[in-house]
């Protein structure tokens, strides 16, 4: 596996764990305790795939950029590449969590059978979605910063060598 997938997959995950452990952390926070989380856990945790796949998608795309550019020109630090990829994914992450809390609540509104219209039981996916955000901003953005630094340090090192031009 290349530097650059291993960052992707490396990032998604970790992204996947970050939130799960938001959602753990509001749902301890709220006081709502263990025995009504599985009420809302279906509609909560869709955001996960999402945080995933643009944590992974952003990483992809930052590296794609990287290796486009000029790298003598160009002194690219593990931080900077970390800045850009954070930003990328939490600008691809409302998108993504609408979508995905869409396709939850649609699977979940049709397997249900229940009478009324998809679009009553999509109205409150936006507001979710933004809250879902709001929330990612809070508990994921530092964490998320943080351990990317360090992966993004590690990506630079392997793509570069282990000479003296590594990462900074």
């Amino acid at each position: 596996m290349s530097a650059r997938a291993r960052l992707a997959w490396t990032g998604a995950v970790i992204a996947a764990v970050l939130a799960v452990l938001a959602y753990l952390l509001v749902g301890v926070a709220s006081g709502a305790g263990l025995a009504s989380w599985h009420d809302t856990a279906g509609a909560s945790l869709a955001v996960v795939p999402a945080a995933a796949m643009a944590a992974g998608l952003a990483s992809w795309w930052i590296t794609a950029w990287w290796e486009n550019v000029d790298r003598d020109v160009r002194k690219w630090t593990a931080f900077g590449l970390a800045l850009r990829t954070v930003a990328l994914a939490f600008l691809m992450f409302a998108p993504l969590a609408t979508l995905c809390l869409g396709l939850v609540e649609s699977l979940r509104h049709l397997a249900s059978g229940a009478g009324g219209s998809l679009r009553e039981a999509l109205s409150w996916v936006p507001a979710v979605a933004v809250y879902a955000v709001l929330f990612g901003l809070l508990l994921g953005a530092l964490p998320a910063l943080c351990i990317e630094y360090f992966l993004c340090r590690r990506f630079l090192r392997q793509a570069r060598g282990f000479g003296l031009e590594g990462a900074r």
